[in-house]
């Protein structure tokens, strides 16, 4: 029998059509959910195979590598070129699950009926914990000014095009195939570009309405064009600060800014009108400097807005894969979901994304992040968390791979019933047990998969 449909023998609990603790038919119904619920996973580059692997394996993709232009005449001799990749090594540190309890006065309900009230809410939390591990991943491509378009919350009807033609731009000049491209907006930044002409005449586009109607933005100035709820994007709520300038700069300025500050080096600060994610390497009052330089030109009186600090509590060794814990920032005001938050000083500073958080007191949060630390966190060290707007990605597929393996079934001795489905490059397993404690069967569903940057030349963030 093929392992990875394998289903150990046992006794059905209860009498229903549907056979509901059946763990295949649960795998095969989750993986259509989980494909529904993930738009971002089928954008990016997928290496799978429906090989069995352990959280930690590492996993070898490629880089896909090109040719150089050679010419010849009659009678001269082919020179082969090799087909050269770079290899990319892949950890599969990210194991995303859910797991649930259907209770004894339940198990008589159709499988349907428990798919509605258990596996499709787990579905769609695992589904945006890849998204928003995949999307979260955005800071990578954060580079320089100039690697990077437009301005944070500055993305408006007046400018969605010149800002989509920067970044093809950018993504030309960079070598990017034309095929393959794709534009990821937040919900913000597409109701931004449905307010353009360009987007809404069915005359001009050919889609006979459906990106006013249906809110389908399609192809688009060479990219393939996708709404995606989990893009990094915060807009209120945040714990800050407001400062102000006392002097304008042109922009290229990369010297002392005169703000009276009371924050920390290494604070994400924004200066309004250069709109950035740009952080204080030195916060002595009155001569603040960021880390680069303005791209654009700011005014006297400008708000500069402070993000303040918060503290590490615990300590979390290098690879840590679970919550971080952080406190002292403002009662209910903790780093959000989709907003950036840093680590560290100077070389050792990391950023990562927030994908999930749980509220432990008004000053003391939970967070999970877009993928395990790797720099160890001390206990009462600064985390610095990032600023308002949101993060769109313009991007071709090799940028990022996501890479999934099946999880190993348990021995056939254990009792639990299991089975490994792949699908469309994805394994889910399913594993089930009744548990007189728990007065029902437990059922987990889980997925092993592991994120990386393949070319970081290969995609360009659009700020909005």
């Amino acid at each position: 029998m093929n392992r990875f449909y394998l289903s150990q023998p046992f006794v059905a609990c209860y009498e229903n059509s549907l056979d509901a603790y059946v763990p295949e038919l649960w795998a095969n119904e989750g993986l259509a959910i989980l494909e529904a619920n993930m738009p971002m996973a089928s954008l990016v580059n997928r290496n799978f195979e429906a090989v069995v692997a352990r959280f930690g394996d590492v996993v070898n993709t490629r880089k896909p590598g090109s040719f150089k232009i050679r010419r010849k005449t009659d009678g001269t001799t082919l020179v082969q070129q090799d087909a050269t990749a770079t290899n990319v090594p892949v950890t599969l540190n990210q194991w995303f699950y859910e797991s649930f309890v259907i209770r004894d006065g339940e198990g008589s309900k159709s499988f349907q009926e428990l798919t509605d009230i258990y596996l499709r809410p787990a579905m769609i939390s695992i589904a945006e914990g890849i998204e928003r591990a995949l999307l979260g991943r955005v800071h990578a491509f954060l580079g320089t000014p100039a690697q990077r378009v437009g301005r944070l919350g500055g993305l408006s009807a007046s400018n969605a095009k010149d800002y989509v033609l920067e970044a093809r731009q950018a993504l030309d000049i960079n070598k990017a195939p034309a095929e393959g491209r794709r534009l990821v907006l937040a919900p913000t930044s597409e109701t931004a570009m449905l307010k353009t002409d360009l987007f809404l005449k069915a005359n001009e586009r050919g889609d006979g309405g459906l990106a006013l109607t249906q809110g389908v933005l399609g192809h688009i100035l060479g990219f393939d064009t996708y709404k995606a709820q989990n893009v990094n994007s915060v807009l209120t709520g945040a714990d800050t600060e407001a400062l102000a300038l006392t002097e304008p700069h042109a922009a290229g300025f990369a010297g002392s800014l005169e703000i009276v500050v009371t924050g920390t080096a290494n604070e994400y600060v924004n200066v309004d009108g250069n709109d950035q994610p740009t952080y204080m390497t030195d916060a002595t009052s009155g001569a603040v400097v960021l880390n680069e330089a303005l791209k654009y030109a700011v005014l006297d009186n400008a708000v500069v807005t402070r993000y303040k600090k918060c503290v590490i509590k615990g300590s979390y060794a290098l690879g840590w894969s679970k919550v971080v814990t952080v406190d002292g920032h403002t009662s209910g005001k903790p780093p959000q979901v989709g907003q950036l938050i840093a680590f560290g000083t100077g070389g050792t500073r990391k950023v990562y994304t927030v994908i999930e958080t749980d509220v432990v007191s008004g000053t003391e949060t939970d967070l999970y992040l877009d993928r395990p630390v790797e720099v160890a966190l001390v206990n009462d060290e600064n985390g610095w968390p990032g600023p308002y707007g949101s993060m769109n990605l313009a991007f071709h597929r090799d940028a990022l791979a996501l890479v999934t393996r099946p999880l190993a079934l348990p021995d056939n001795r254990t009792g639990v019933m299991s089975a490994v489905v792949p699908h469309n490059g994805i394994g889910m397993r399913v594993l089930m047990q009744y548990d007189i404690n728990a007065g029902g069967m437990i059922v987990s569903c889980d997925i092993l998969a592991g994120v990386a940057v393949l070319d970081s030349a290969l995609c360009v963030p659009i700020l909005g």
